[in-house]
């Protein structure tokens, strides 16, 4: 529950990063259960919410937080895209508050929370991963490894205590392309970035602030997730907000960033699909592949993200794999 401080909430889950009169960040802390981050945006006569966290506990104090700084209750939550860490968080919100996403994440939900899903109608399948986790924290010696597992225990422990309280609640407002708002202090534009880091992505821009609420367009500062990802597309939507007259980023995951990050991530991306692509032409396997060396400054990315790789890895070495034979057969 957020507690005063200086005329300014605080969270175990999120700090508050004030961007512009009436704009904050919410930058998910390292142990809380926010997971991901998120953002409030007062435009004068209506309140923004981007974005609903992984833990409906989270969830409530970016709620509470949103209504002691606009002096109103959240008029609407966006929700960026269909990963269960940006929107398990919406029960927090009053069951008037619309909550829009674009019409294909809709359509997406369901299926990317089936896994969650079943969790929670089997926990003890919770309660072996954590277990398994602790007995491979036990023996390893990689600090990179050791600090990924630290993580993933600290998370499936968070998701183990709302599991029993939690309730999905889905968007019931949908948009495609460009969803305008208007308010008396400023106005705010919802894109839609289709296909990007999943088959459709929004964001929201300030255009006067100069400031682009990224959802998982944004990873600064750590490994892109780029399972479910069209690198091509995701590029391009970097590049186009690397044009931009915007200044501030607010990513989904990381801290808060400038062009410099978006340039960084757009390397990283190009660079996964490289080097995997040089390790299929010289015969290696995808567990070769994971042996393979990062450059400065991604190498320093792996800490705390060694699952990230390897589901990176994988994922591009079978998608690259299967157009190569593809490729050759015809």
């Amino acid at each position: 529950m957020p507690q005063k401080s200086h005329a300014f909430p605080t969270s175990e889950h999120f700090e508050l990063k004030e961007l512009a009169k009436g704009v904050y960040a919410a930058i998910a802390t390292e142990d809380g259960s926010a997971y991901s981050n998120a953002g409030i945006v007062d435009l004068g006569d209506q309140t923004l919410i981007f974005d609903a966290f992984e833990a409906p506990q989270a969830a409530k104090d970016l709620q509470m937080s949103a209504e002691y700084l606009t002096e109103r209750p959240p008029t609407y939550v966006i929700i960026s895209h269909s990963h269960a860490d940006h929107w398990c968080g919406n029960q927090a919100f009053a069951p008037h508050v619309p909550i829009i996403t674009t019409h294909t994440t809709l359509e997406e939900m369901p299926e990317s929370i089936g896994w969650l899903e079943e969790l929670k109608e089997t926990p003890v399948e919770l309660e072996q991963a954590i277990e398994e986790d602790r007995d491979l924290l036990d023996t390893e010696t990689d600090p990179r490894r050791r600090a990924s597992l630290e993580r993933s225990i600290t998370r499936m422990g968070h998701m183990r205590a709302m599991l029993p309280t939690l309730e999905l609640r889905f968007p019931n407002l949908t948009f495609g392309t460009r969803l305008v708002f208007r308010g008396t202090q400023r106005m705010a534009e919802l894109r839609e970035a289709a296909p990007g880091h999943t088959a459709s992505d929004a964001y929201l821009v300030l255009p006067e602030d100069r400031i682009i609420f990224m959802g998982d367009l944004g990873f600064f500062q750590r490994q892109p997730y780029a399972v479910y990802a069209d690198p091509q597309a995701w590029v391009a939507h970097l590049e186009e907000m690397e044009r931009s007259s915007a200044e501030t980023f607010v990513p989904g995951h990381g801290p808060l960033g400038t062009k410099t990050d978006l340039a960084l991530q757009r390397q990283y991306i190009m660079l996964l699909q490289e080097l995997v692509l040089g390790a299929i032409e010289e015969g290696l396997s995808a567990e070769e592949t994971l042996e393979k060396p990062l450059p400065a400054p991604f190498d320093a990315w792996l800490h705390g993200g060694m699952a990230g790789w390897e589901a990176n890895v994988r994922s591009t070495y079978e998608r690259l794999a299967g157009a190569s034979e593809f490729t050759t057969g015809a």
